[in-house]
This record gives structure tokens, sequence and C-alpha cells, in this order.
């Protein structure tokens, strides 16, 4: 029991609970208070919110609960104003000020009551005393003068702060679970790109990552560089001297020497370099320098921690990315996996949702929706920036998503220049990148450009990629066939997330699905006849699309009209198609923006859409194009005008054009642009995205005629056969095109001698140049070997891309050594390939192939492995009709061709 000391006088306690006395026993004192032990402690519990870090001044609202005069009756007391002692007292430091309730002649027995102020004990009552104007009050001893008689457990932090820490956690999380329900950040994907997180996680907390980069700057190893410092009488680089042990009030001072001190290493090592390359008269000493002391990591580590300290003086940062490609995944990760996880006090809003200036609804959320005043929340949140300089991290997301704001760019400049007041907020903003200039600007021209960074987010390696592309399949629960998926498809699908979100969408819950290629046409229809359905749920209609094709039809009715494919205005549509168009804001398919346009006479600030895909506008338009533009005459006058003007929408639309006519409307439309002057420049640039079903005979003999000639095609042809390995899958047009085309070549050693070359030529890059010219062939045959061998060890990969070592028999003679060498890899883990495909090659007409084979079966022979299919290998040696009528020694003859 906790009071104070005056009252504890005398040898002898007792304590009065309930009309029970207890006896009691003082084991802690200082000059203000004592705590008393009562010896059955076990009935009474532990007072936990004692506070020392309560704002206490003239706006402090106080209550007090005791017992007055000798007969102990209760009394309560009210007021305003918790006022430090203007003169230094021996055993109180404060006065309660104004009295509202609770007024007496005389406080005496109230001494050791608790003084509360929002809900904590920040005191206990003292004495009674007269103020300067006569009247009657009471004193306080603050905590802070007996918390030394405290247990921890006796304290508990500010209500104040522990309430917004759960608010704004409670609000950060439901609006990010927005993000999640819209599958606009999708968890477990988030794989971090360049040094973006790293350089937010200094932003947010200065203290802690100040403190790391001082230690990751001290761990770095100079020795080898201020040994030849020293030897040319330089000043030696040193950071020993540096602590990571500093106040908050230190924090600027550190910083500021920090980055001087590693601007100036860096400098040093600049000039040693330079000093170095100046002088190769010793050119052994020149070389060692550079091999031992400079050809390390050391100064890109120094400049990588400088670059990241400068974020700490950072109090606004900006996010650009193009549309779709992980905005708001990198900043609802980093809100979920970083500022909430390590207990940071943040607020995350969507930009669509405010509907005036952002400081309002900030203030409105640090108030705690008016349970605590601002100035009050302001004091408390200053005090904690001084002591430990963690700011409150705003998160606006997505500011190119707001249209009801006017003049949304000068808003957020607006809200920013507020800011600069409240040194504990830091803000991160995100946007497109299109968008920076267009409406933006103005956000870069405040006051505060010295606290503001713009970070354009270009960087994706492929760890991201590969990240990124298997997160959305697991979360959309989608399994592929492993040996289907290319090159072709992996790049197109990972170089851009929002095609990557339609097509697992569309496919989502599909098991073992091919993925030689995307068929953007077909993903797009799909994503609408979802959509349509998603869009319309709760309707009662006969068919779902209606609503959304008519919607799309007006739009690209307007734009065809209008000339412009950009920036529809909201106004030509009905209420009904607007709230079709909020939808489609929320799936990212189209997105909206703000613009000045002319209506009539008069300038007028409007909503406009836009599609977020150029080449989903352009599936739309060519859409509208064939239903309504579907006679002969117009669809061929707006085809040559859409050439003539070189609109925007001509290549896309003459891609989708082509796609249509092949497959949907052979009868209709496949005539009309096959008498089209450009039909042939037509089918060469867009034949490649068309699914194998849709190919006739009609392509397998162009394509053969193409590579029997060594045509201007022949490579585009042969890159393509290339991927379509699978010939079950590709049953139309596959890599045996490519090896009846190198049968017929054969015939002729030049012209097939010519053809590999220019095709598979081997690739090598020159010795002692710093730049190599990329490879001329399609796939060098070195690199093919290469490539393989990665796999060969795997059954199952044999298996499937088994014509891929048909190709390497083919083109043997190129690397005659590798190609021997992969063979005998392949026999030993897949013997039931080698020798279906050496059965398969082993009578060819072509004398030139014959010969491979014989070479191969050859080399095979004397890599036995020791079961039933070496005899196969030898019977089928035996039975080759290659010289079989010369008496030939294969060990010289293999030699020769090694």
């Amino acid at each position: 029991m906790l009071t104070p000391r005056h009252v504890a006088c005398g040898d002898r306690h007792t304590v009065w609970i309930s009309d029970k006395e207890d006896h009691a026993r003082i084991i802690k004192e200082n000059d203000v208070a004592v705590v008393l032990e009562i010896g059955h402690s076990d009935t009474y519990s532990m007072a936990d919110i004692f506070s020392d870090d309560e704002i206490l001044d003239e706006e402090s609202t106080w209550s007090v609960s005791g017992f007055i005069t000798s007969r102990q009756h209760e009394h309560h007391m009210r007021g305003t104003g918790i006022i430090v002692s203007p003169a230094k007292e021996m055993e109180w430091d404060y006065h309660l000020a104004v009295i509202a309730t609770g007024k007496s002649d005389n406080y005496q027995g109230l001494s050791g009551s608790p003084v509360f102020c929002d809900n904590r004990i920040v005191g206990i009552l003292q004495m009674q005393a007269h103020n300067s104007s006569g009247a009657l009050g009471v004193c306080m001893s603050s905590v802070k003068m007996f918390q030394d008689l405290l247990a921890k457990e006796n304290f508990k932090p500010n209500a104040y702060q522990m309430l917004l820490n759960e608010a704004c956690t409670q609000y950060t999380k439901s609006q990010i679970e927005k993000n999640v329900k819209s599958k606009k950040y999708i968890a477990d994907i988030f794989v971090e790109e360049g040094d973006y997180k790293e350089n937010l996680r200094y932003f947010a907390d200065p203290m802690l990552f100040l403190k790391k980069a001082i230690c990751d700057t001290k761990i770095l190893d100079f020795k080898s560089v201020n040994f030849h410092l020293r030897e040319n009488g330089k000043q030696e680089i040193d950071f020993s001297d540096l602590t990571e042990y500093f106040s908050a009030t230190e924090l600027e001072q550190v910083c500021i020497c920090l980055q001087d001190r590693i601007s100036d290493a860096i400098s040093r090592l600049e000039e040693f370099e330079k000093n170095n390359d100046s002088d190769i008269s010793n050119l052994e000493k020149y070389f060692a320098i550079r091999q031992n002391s400079l050809n390390n990591s050391v100064k890109h580590y120094l400049s990588d921690i400088k670059d990241n300290i400068d974020f700490i003086a950072k109090k606004y940062i900006l996010l650009t990315k193009d549309a779709g490609q992980g905005k708001t995944n990198f900043v609802c990760d980093f809100a979920l996996n970083f500022l909430m996880r390590k207990g940071y006090c943040s607020l995350y809003f969507n930009a669509y949702d405010f509907r005036e200036n952002p400081m309002i609804l900030a203030k409105q959320k640090l108030s705690l929706n008016g349970a605590y005043s601002f100035p009050y929340a302001n004091k408390i949140l200053h005090r904690e920036w001084n002591s430990s300089k963690r700011p409150i991290v705003i998160i606006i997301d997505g500011l190119n998503e707001n249209t009801l704001v006017k003049d949304f760019g000068q808003c957020i400049r607006d809200f920013l220049e507020e800011c600069q007041a409240c040194p504990y907020i830091k803000v991160i903003m995100t946007t497109r990148n299109e968008f920076l200039k267009e409406r933006f600007v103005v956000i870069e021209e405040g006051t505060y450009l010295s606290a503001y960074k713009h970070i354009d987010m270009w960087h994706r390696g492929d760890d991201f990629k590969e990240r990124i592309f298997r997160g959305y399949l697991n979360f959309f629960g989608i399994t592929i066939r492993e040996n289907t998926l290319t090159d072709k498809f992996y790049d197109a699908i990972t170089n851009d997330v929002l095609l990557l979100r339609f097509f697992c969408e569309v496919n989502e819950n599909k098991k073992q699905i091919y993925v030689y290629d995307v068929y953007k046409y077909d993903v797009f229809r799909q994503y609408l006849n979802l959509k349509s359905l998603e869009y319309q749920k709760d309707q009662q209609v006969l068919n779902h699309q209606d609503s959304l094709y008519v919607l799309l039809d007006k739009i690209s009715e307007y734009m065809i009209r209008e000339k412009t494919f950009f920036n529809v205005p909201s106004s030509i549509f009905n209420e009904t198609e607007q709230k079709l168009l909020y939808q489609m804001l929320d799936n990212e398919v189209i997105f909206k923006d703000e613009q000045i346009m002319k209506t009539g006479m008069l300038m007028r600030n409007t909503v406009v859409i836009s599609f977020t895909f150029d080449e989903f506008r352009d599936f739309c338009i060519t859409n509208y194009i064939l239903t309504h533009l579907a006679e002969q005459h117009a669809f061929l006058a707006f085809w040559d005008q859409m050439n003539k003007e070189n609109l925007t929408i001509r290549e896309g639309v003459q891609k989708y054009i082509f796609y249509l006519a092949r497959t949907e409307s052979q009868e209709d439309l496949l005539p009309i642009i096959e008498n089209l002057p450009e039909y042939e420049n037509l089918y060469w640039r867009y034949i490649w995205g068309l699914e194998d079903r849709h190919f006739t005979a009609h392509d397998t003999k162009a394509w053969r005629m193409q590579l029997i000639t060594n045509g201007p095609h022949a490579k585009k042809i042969v890159h393509d056969l290339i991927d379509k390995y699978d010939c079950e899958f590709f049953s139309n047009i596959n890599i045996r095109l490519l090896f009846e085309a190198l049968d017929v070549l054969a015939e002729k050693i030049d012209l097939y001698d010519a053809f590999i070359k220019r095709m598979f030529g081997v690739y090598l890059q020159k010795k002692g140049i710093y730049t190599n010219t990329g490879p001329e062939s399609v796939w060098p045959f070195n690199m093919m070997i290469r490539d393989i061998a990665e796999y060969v060890n795997d059954d199952t990969w044999n298996v499937c891309h088994s014509e891929l070592y048909r190709l390497v028999l083919y083109l043997l003679e190129l690397e005659n050594r590798g190609a021997l060498d992969l063979w005998c890899k392949l026999y030993g883990v897949s013997p039931v390939v080698a020798v279906r495909i050496l059965n398969e090659m082993n009578q060819h007409k072509s004398s030139l192939i014959s010969c491979n084979v014989k070479e191969i079966l050859h080399h095979l022979t004397k890599s036995r492995n020791g079961d039933a299919y070496d005899q196969i290998i030898e019977r089928l040696a035996q039975e080759n009709s290659f010289c079989r009528d010369i008496s030939i020694d294969m060990e010289l003859f293999s030699k020769l061709l090694l």
C-alpha cells in the first residue's frame, strides 16, 4: 500500500479495509512516500495503472476520490489543470488548479488519495494549501517523485498512446482487407525488389536503423586499402570510433556525421583508385593493387549505406510504378509485415476514399474520433517523437484513383505542408507513373522539398518474377504442367503483373494446365465473361453479359467517333453504366482520372475513364467493329481510315482482326482480309499468336516453303517450332515440320550447311574486348547443348522434350564432342528415349543424317549401361546403312569427326 510519508508516522502501522484491521510494515520509503506491506495481502489486487508519461498542464482534467475529516466521509473531486509548482517543494511538485466539483473548506484526510488523469494514476495528494488568490486547494506528488518505490508491474503506458496504437492497427487492417478482397493485395507473394523496402525501414525507424548503419559500417574491412593509404602518406579509413549508443536528441548530429564520414571515405577510395590507374610504370604493382585492394565491394557497400541513411531525414516518400505492377502489394506488405508486425503506429488510407483534405481524416483518427482533443494528441505525439524518433507512418495508396476531391494534387500538397508542423508524421504515397506529371507534379513544388523523395520502382529482378508467378498460381489454386512452361509464356506473364492476374482469375482452381503460350484474346474474353457474372450476381437478368458488352460497345463507339482512345468522359454514361464502371475500377480493368474538358462554350472539370490495358482496349474495339461495322464496305472504310490516319489502335486492332478471321470468322472475315494488299505482311506479323487448333494445311505448306528456301521468315518459324516440341499437344504444326525441312535440305549438303549455321550456328564470345554482340542464330548449338544438359538428369523432362534430342542429332556436325557427351548422358538416364529415337532415325534416307546416327551409336557402344539396351545399341549399329559396303575404322572415323 502506497501512502504519503507524513501519514505513516510512529512505529506501529494499522490499515483498515472494509471494517477489517490489518497490521502493516514499511518495506520501501523515500522523502515523499512509503510502501506498506499488509499482513494478509493475498486478498488484495495490484495497482497497475501508475503513469509518469501523461501530459500535465492547465488543460489536464483530473479526479480524486477519498475520505475527509476525522469521521472519514467519502468525498469526490473533479477539476481542470495540473500546474507545476513554481517553487521547489520537498514533498509535492504540482497543485490541482481549478476544482469544478467537490470543493471543501477542509481537505484533511485526503492525503494519499490517488489523482486520476485519463484513466491513469499520475500522483497522490500530499497536502492542502491556499493559492495566490487565497482559495483553499490541494497539492500533489507526481509519480516521478516516488517512482523508485514502485515495481515495473505497477506502470502502464499513456492511455491515449495505447488506444491510438490499437485504433490505428484496427483501421489499417480493415483498409488492407479491402485490398485483399479485391485481390489488389495478395499476401505471401511479396519479394523485395531492389532496396526499396530497406529504404523504407530507415525512413520508418530512424533511431534503430541508424544504429544498424553504424554497425554495418564498422564491420567493413579496410586493412588492404589502408596499407596503401599509409604507404602514400594518406589518412586511413576508420569507423571504429563511432558508437551506436546515442540519444534521440543526438540523432540528427550522428546522422550528418556518418554521412560526411562515408562521403569522405568514398572520395578517398576513388582518389586512390584514380591515382593507381594513372601510374602503370610498375605493372606488377598496378595489377596487384587492383586485384587485392580495389577488386572488392567496399565502396559499393558504403554507397548503399549512405543511400539508406538519406531516407532517415526524409519525411515524405512518393512511390511510382506502372498500372497493376505491384504498388499496392508493396505498401500493403510493408504496412502488414513490417510496421504492424514490429509494433509501429501507422495509418493506411486508400486514396479513393478521401472526400476532403487528408489532414482532416488524419486528425480525426489521431484524436480517436473526438475522444481526445487534437491539441492534447499533438502534445503526446510531439513528446513521443522527441524521446524515440519513431514516427506515425501514414500511407496513402493510389493517389491517381481519387476523383472526388477537386485538384487532388494541390490538396495533397496542402496536406504535406500542414504535416510540416507535425514532425512525428511521415507519409508514404503511391501513384501511377504516367500521372505524376499530369496530375501530381505540384507535389514536387512544395516548401518541404528537402524532406521529400520520389522513387520510381523500376527494378524487377528474377527473384521478383519467380516469387510473384508462383505466388499467384498458389493463391488462385492453379497447377501447371511444368514441362510445358516456356520462356515465351513466362516472360509475357511476369513482365506484366496485371496480365498475370487476369490469367489466374480465369483459370482459378484449374489443374495441370498447359502453359506453352498465353493467348491474350481468349484470356480477355474469359475475363469479361467471368466479371459479367460477378458484376450482375445479385441482378435478375436473362443474360449477365449483355450489360457489360453494351457498356464496352458504348466506350468503343465514343473512342472511334472522337478518334481519342483515352479519357472518355463519365457524363456519357447513365447511372446503371456508372455502377458497372465503378466495379470495373475496383478490378483495375479501367482507371479514372480528372480532366478539364470543354462542354459547349464552357470548361468543366470532369471525371474521365481509360482502359488500364491498351491491348484490352483494342480487344474491345475489335469486338465493336466486327459487331457494328460488319458490312464489308463499312469494315473496309474503317480499315482504310485506321491505316491512313495511323490511329493509336492500329496495331492492336489489326492483330485481333487477324486472329478472329483465323478462328471465329473464317467464312465471313477471312476472305475479306485475304484480299487486302497487306495480307502477306499481316500473316507473318500475327500468325505466331494463333492456337494450334486453328492451323491448316495451307499454313504448313507456307511454313515449309520458307524453311526449305531459307526465306526471310525462316528464323521466326524455327524459333516458334522449337517451342512446339510436344507433338501431341501441337498436333497441326510442331517441331517435326522443321525435321521435314531438314530432310529435304539434307539432299544438298551446301544448302543444309547454310541453313543450320544460320539457325543454330555456334556462338563464341571474343576474348579481350569488353562488349560482345549477341548471337545471330536462333539457338546457337553450343548453347542448346548447355541448356539441355541442365535437365538431362531428369527422366521425366527427357521424355517430354525427346524431340529436342532428335534435333541435336540433326545438328551433330556443329559441335560433335558436346553433342556426343549429351547423348551419352541421355542414354544413361533415359535409355528408352535414346533407343527409340535412334531406332527411328537409323535407316534415314539421307546419308548425312545416317552418318550422325552411326557416330552416336558407336559412341554409345563404349559407354555401356550393362543391361539389355546395350544389345539393342549394338544391333542398331550393325544395321546402320551408312557406308555399309565400305570397311571403316570407326575409331579413326570418330577422331576425324572430333
